[in-house]
């Protein structure tokens, strides 16, 4: 149904949602949706929300902890309301990554990177990071001159 991604596979729980009426179609279909341990909710599962879920478990391996974990965390820039995928806090509730998932089929271009550093423009972490789940980019903020600077390893705090 999706993509084998170049991330540690999980055990996604996965169900199936029937009846659900489609507003531009009027017409019945059948929906997945994906448990998500962060929100503790289902969400639709989507080729983003894939990428999103695996990248969760992944970082959860990687000794981050959920509870300093937030999904689609709101933020404004320019009037504008934007969404975090991922923002990850350090230990002193300050923010510390902000990931930016894209389905596998996206590839990872300079405006990927360029919708990542906007919303860490308003957010201000050390960090950033850019997926899709096949490939995985890491990038540490240099505050004097405010440009990134590609890191092999995932930070740690």
């Amino acid at each position: 149904m999706f993509p084998k991604l170049n991330i540690p596979s999980f055990e996604a729980k996965i169900k199936l949602v029937e009846n659900t009426t489609d507003k531009l179609t009027d017409q019945n279909s059948k929906k997945y949706q994906i448990f998500d341990i962060i929100r503790k909710k289902w969400i639709l599962l989507t080729p983003e929300e894939w990428v999103r879920q695996h990248v969760i478990h992944f970082l959860l391996s990687q000794n981050y902890s959920k509870n300093l974990m937030q999904i689609e965390s709101e933020h404004h820039f320019q009037e504008r309301k934007k969404r975090t995928d991922i923002l990850i806090f350090d230990r002193n509730g300050n923010p510390f990554l902000v990931v930016e998932c894209k389905a596998a089929h996206i590839s990872l271009s300079s405006n990927v990177f360029s919708q990542v550093a906007v919303y860490n423009y308003c957010i201000d972490a050390p960090f950033v990071m850019i997926t899709n789940g096949m490939q995985l980019g890491v990038f540490e903020k240099t505050t004097a001159t405010n440009s990134y600077k590609m890191i092999k390893d995932l930070p740690i705090f």
